[in-house]
């Protein structure tokens, strides 16, 4: 059995790999790899820029293969190579050996990416603090731990959800894109300030991708009908996995029980979908969010940080 990499084409390879992340996950449990929606997000999501085809090169699909009968036999492991040095890799836990052959090419294509280019790129990769084995390989390789990327808050599937309560004159509704668009960009932007550059297109494009549902778009609105909360249910219909990405209030109406209830109101309505597994990754890793959560009955299941080395 041989080793091979491959590019990743979008239209034919996502399904493929979209099995193989929530496969490795049913095994494992484990975060260091991609959940599918985390997959799906790089061409759907509404903040930052919009998916270009030739940002395909960026993944590389890892196959054993039979070179006596000239057949894949499985997909082994998908990696994220960005040429600002952003990296993520998920590896099947029967095949952890070759990680380290992995991560090697991957330092090698910063550098490719480089170019001609003198200053050195930050290359880094998120990794649990309980993954022992990667944070073992990163460390004998010469990277070091770095800042914190977020919380693991992952939720109990059969507790009841808790009840809340909104101020006077605040409602509970899903946003409507198509007529809600400024007021959910301005809501957003507020706590996530890289959404200034969404626009009405990858809005829409947001709303076709597989793990969207309008219903689980949450927002508190308040008595004037500005949005002032909220909180989507990303639902991967494959793995069943949902998270709730993004989460955040308005900065004037913070303090009123608002997340509480955005995000009471999603766990309440993701019922009907039956999640496997309800989480919240790269949660803000602060005293207050973690007795938010907390008070809804997600376990902080640890950190994520970011491991990193010069390229």
């Amino acid at each position: 059995m041989a080793i091979r990499m491959r590019d990743y084409h979008w239209e034919k390879d996502f399904e493929s790999v979209r099995k193989f992340l929530a496969d490795i996950f049913r095994i494992r449990k484990a975060y260091t790899n991609w959940i599918p929606s985390e997959l799906e997000n790089l061409k759907f999501g509404p903040g930052g820029t919009e998916y270009r085809d030739e940002e395909d090169e960026y993944l590389k699909i890892w196959e054993a293969f039979d070179e006596a009968q000239q057949i894949t036999l499985r997909i082994i492991a998908v990696s994220y190579t960005k040429p600002s040095g952003g990296c993520w890799l998920s590896v099947h836990p029967n095949y952890t050996s070759v990680a380290r052959e992995i991560v090697l090419w991957m330092w090698n294509r910063v550098k490719e990416m480089k170019g001609g280019k003198v200053e050195e790129v930050n290359m880094k990769f998120v990794v649990d603090d309980d993954d022992e084995d990667l944070i073992l390989l990163l460390s004998d390789l010469g990277f070091q731990k770095g800042e914190i990327e977020g919380d693991k808050q992952v939720r109990p599937i059969d507790l009841p959800v808790p009840t809340y309560s909104l101020p006077e004159g605040y409602i509970i509704r899903n946003a409507v894109i198509e007529k809600d668009f400024l007021k959910y960009r301005e809501v957003q932007m507020t706590v996530f300030p890289h959404i200034v550059s969404m626009s009405m297109e990858q809005l829409q494009l947001f709303s076709t991708a597989s793990f969207y549902q309008e219903d689980l778009d949450i927002v508190a609105v308040d008595p004037d009908g500005k949005f002032a909360a909220f909180c989507t249910a990303r639902i991967d219909p494959l793995s069943k996995i949902a998270e709730l990405e993004p989460v955040g209030t308005y900065p004037d109406h913070r303090k009123l029980g608002l997340a509480r209830a955005v995000i009471c109101e999603s766990l309440e309505r993701l019922e009907k979908y039956r999640p496997s597994a309800v989480v919240i990754l790269g949660a803000a890793p602060t005293d207050g969010a973690r007795r938010l959560y907390e008070s809804m009955g997600f376990v902080n299941e640890g950190t994520r940080h970011y491991w990193f080395q010069l390229v």
